[in-house]
């Protein structure tokens, strides 16, 4: 946020250094506009400041761990708060650590052993939840079911462009698609969305699933997804929310489907794209 705020600084600087000092072999004019006067912030006190940046860093940094140690299936019931702040504070002021290395170590591997016993359980649970929601999503007037067991409901038809795959051994240029989604769980907690109004560029660099769907539905087409795990992130923990054999449904609209832009000179290969959800 600091960085956001130089550039209009520095222009602001130059731009009251040159009508203070005009160039030396330049006639002196009258100034026909008044100078802009710019408001300075209001001061904040100090105590203020304290509480309300160490919350804001507290939190990032939370989000941070959260999203970090999610995908291992950490969350915060697994720890305890005081001790948790006790040691992050100590390693802030580069105390000790109140622990021997060999008890903290022993102490972590327990922690994973206990996790990986915990996910074993979880990936049953959601793989019996997930095969009993779509057994009986399936019955539902409207839902379709493919032959690779995706499931959708058509909410809009859209018109008829649709995805052209290549040719065996054409050189097409990569596509991209304009979609706005909303990601759920099957007891519709939230996990992700595009922002409001503003599609999102995604290539076929997606779950089996999405990409189904992305190459099946035609363009201005609004679906509703319900991917199995196995098309999805299969025993795989993708973040907090999205454990092992866990179902995803989407809300899927497709708004345009153009070239995909060339990478950026200068890398030697594509950046990676994140899969549906953003996680």
């Amino acid at each position: 946020m600091i960085r956001k705020f130089i550039p209009g600084a520095m222009a602001l600087g130059l731009a009251a250094a040159s009508a203070q000092t005009p160039a030396a072999d330049s006639p002196k004019t009258e100034a026909t506009t008044p100078p802009i006067e710019v408001p300075a912030a209001p001061k904040m006190d100090p105590a203020v400041i304290k509480t309300d940046s160490s919350y804001a860093l507290g939190y990032r940094t939370g989000s941070t761990f959260g999203q970090q140690f999610g995908r291992f299936g950490v969350g915060a019931d697994d720890l305890d708060q005081a001790t948790f702040i006790k040691g992050f504070m100590a390693a802030v002021k580069g105390d000790k650590p109140e622990l021997s290395e060999e008890k903290l170590q022993a102490a972590m591997q327990a922690l994973g052993d206990m996790l990986q016993s915990r996910e074993k359980e979880t990936a049953a649970a959601n793989l019996e939840a997930g095969k009993k929601f779509l057994e009986e999503n399936k019955k539902r007037e409207g839902v379709i079911t493919t032959p690779s067991g995706l499931q959708y409901e058509v909410i809009a038809k859209g018109g008829e462009e649709k995805y052209v795959a290549p040719k065996e051994g054409e050189q097409a240029a990569e596509k991209q698609f304009l979609v706005n989604y909303k990601g759920t769980l099957i007891d519709g907690k939230e996990f992700d969305a595009s922002p409001e109004g503003e599609p999102v560029p995604m290539t076929l660099q997606v779950v089996p699933g999405f990409k189904e769907a992305l190459t099946t539905m035609p363009v201005g087409a609004k679906w509703k997804l319900f991917v199995p795990a196995d098309l999805a992130y299969g025993e795989e923990r993708r973040s907090a929310d999205i454990g092992p054999n866990t179902v995803l449904i989407f809300e899927l609209e497709l708004t345009k489907i153009e070239d995909a832009p060339a990478a950026p000179q200068g890398m030697p290969f594509p950046m990676p794209q994140g899969a549906p959800g953003g996680q």
